[in-house]
């Protein structure tokens, strides 16, 4: 419901208009009547109502006289006159005075009605393109930090042309002091050793706000302090800019990292590591400092954590080791051998010539790389799953990797897993290939014919690897295995039973009763004959 005020000298027409008119059914509200301009006044400053109705021609001050003083108070009112005098001087007056409509008298009840409604159309469109302003421009409000870390994130990833970049500082009332700027990159260390399930869930739900809380931290020192721009990337980075005189520029920037660094070490006990960038000389150019500050930081993976990394204080093209791809085939062929101290010490040669020649952080990444795909392979090549053995996304564990000092450990750790396992399984299966040979051995020792390779065709394994195997674990060889065998059913025989020499050498698989003999002699120091005498003899004292 919008509000109507009346203005006119005459009584009659004042009150015909009160009185016939639907107010409510053309949608308002008649909140004053008045008979002269200087009451009408004081009742509008009173009263604010939507439209106001006068007359023109009234004592004391006219309905144009009210008219400029009403539009100097506000420019949302609707003026109406109404006047009896067709007078087009008034009505140029009253057009420059911005009022709404021109009405003469007599006023017709009907027509009067419809240009109510046409007037309440127009406070219907006017209020719903103010409430749909009002929404906007609240919303705007509310995504405003959000559009000022979106604008700022685009900033530190590409060149923006000048005429952006002023407009855009301008709306966001950000602000660099020159000739040259400057980029940072801070990013919290995560712990280097894994907590319990509930300390990891109270990581990540405790991740964003400790990262807010950084944050601030940078802005104290680096905004209030400095005047400088602080964002969070959408990495979950910290970043800032920030603008000076150069020579001095690099300093003061070097010293407000130290002490943002400290503060979050002493309030919020975590370790951050912060990548600074090169000069550039518009703020324009800043993307190309942000990269250099963001390739700063990854030289955490040498220098450990907490640092505070110029891009200006690292050297680029030096080569990447002396050992060039010869550690990686030494690795292996130790972990092949399942010789542990050996792998421990090409590990810790390696890192020791990563840290001490400086090699980039790609080289010592795809060096990593280049070891798990040849670990992966063993796995493979020796008969195991590599996924059971290395987990779901092996490479992954490699990215998180955030110092020199975690991926040697990393990789240890790794190489020890792959050697555990296969080592295991081996061990499994080969206890499960000895105890099927020695059964086998039980079952055929006796046939002359008995040998080797038709065990090896048994147990589908090659000569060479079963002897190898056989030895290994029972510490002889199948000969000397099959001969302990047959001698001792032998003597069992001679022992127990009243078969003769031949017969009972032919039934521990030898057709040859002299050669049995022989062999029996050189086993039990006797001959088979003395065997038997001896141990009966023994029986019957």
């Amino acid at each position: 419901m919008y509000t109507i005020m009346l203005v006119d000298d005459e009584d009659e027409v004042r009150e015909g208009m009160k009185l016939k008119t639907d107010w409510e059914g053309a949608g308002f509200r008649l909140v004053g009547d008045f008979a002269n301009g200087v009451d009408a006044l004081d009742g509008y400053e009173a009263l604010k109502p939507d439209v106001v109705i006068t007359d023109i021609c009234m004592p004391f001050m006219d309905g144009l006289e009210l008219s400029r003083h009403i539009m100097a108070k506000s420019k949302d009112v609707k003026l109406v006159i109404v006047t009896g005098y067709e007078d087009f001087e008034y009505a140029k007056q009253a057009i420059k005075l911005n009022v709404k409509d021109y009405l003469l008298k007599p006023l017709n009840l009907a027509e009067f009605t419809a240009f109510l409604s046409g007037i309440k159309q127009e406070l219907d469109a006017e209020r719903a393109h103010r409430e749909d302003l009002s929404a906007l421009r609240r919303k705007l409000n509310e995504s405003f930090p959000l559009l000022r870390e979106r604008f700022l994130d685009r900033l530190s990833i590409i060149r923006l042309s000048a005429d952006e970049v002023a407009r855009k500082f301008a709306y966001f009332h950000l602000s660099l002091s020159g000739p040259s700027y400057i980029a940072l990159v801070a990013e919290l260390d995560e712990p280097s050793g894994r907590g319990s399930e509930t300390e990891m869930g109270r990581e990540a739900v405790d991740g964003e706000l400790l990262r807010f809380a950084a944050a601030n931290i940078f802005k104290e020192w680096f905004e209030g302090e400095y005047g400088g721009i602080v964002f969070q990337t959408r990495e979950d980075r910290i970043a800032v800019f920030a603008g000076g005189v150069p020579g001095r520029l690099e300093a003061e920037v070097g010293a407000l990292a130290e002490h943002a660094r400290n503060s979050v070490a002493k309030y919020l006990k975590l370790s951050v590591t912060v990548g600074i960038g090169g000069l550039c000389e518009s703020p324009c150019l800043l993307s190309d400092s942000f990269r250099e500050a963001a390739a700063a930081l990854e030289y955490r993976f040498l220098m450990g954590r907490g640092a505070i990394i110029s891009i200006g204080d690292l050297e680029f093209g030096r080569r990447s080791g002396r050992t060039g791809g010869q550690w990686e085939a030494r690795l292996i062929a130790a972990v092949k051998s399942g010789k542990l101290m050996q792998v421990t010490d090409v590990i810790s040669q390696w890192a020791e010539e990563q840290g001490h020649t400086g090699t980039q952080v790609s080289a010592c990444m795809q060096g990593l790389y280049k070891i798990l795909v040849a670990l992966m392979n063993w796995v493979n090549e020796a008969g195991f799953d590599e996924q059971s053995v290395l987990g779901n996304d092996p490479f992954g564990q490699i990215r998180k990797l955030q110092t020199l000092d975690e991926a040697g450990e990393w990789l240890a750790q790794t190489c020890r897993l792959v050697m555990n396992h296969v080592m295991e399984k081996r061990s499994c299966v080969h206890t499960g290939q000895i105890a099927a040979a020695l059964a086998y051995i039980e079952e055929r020792y006796t046939d002359p014919a008995f040998s080797l390779q038709e065990l090896c065709g048994h147990l589908y394994l090659s000569v060479s690897y079963f002897s190898s195997l056989f030895k290994q674990a029972t510490g002889e060889t199948f000969v000397e295995r099959l001969t302990r065998l047959r001698i001792g059913k032998a003597k069992e025989l001679l022992e127990f039973s009243a078969l003769k020499t031949y017969e009972i050498a032919g039934k521990v698989g030898y057709n040859d009763p002299q050669y049995f003999s022989v062999l029996f002699k050189r086993h039990t120091g006797e001959t088979p004959k003395a065997f038997r005498a001896s141990r009966r003899g023994s029986v019957r004292l």
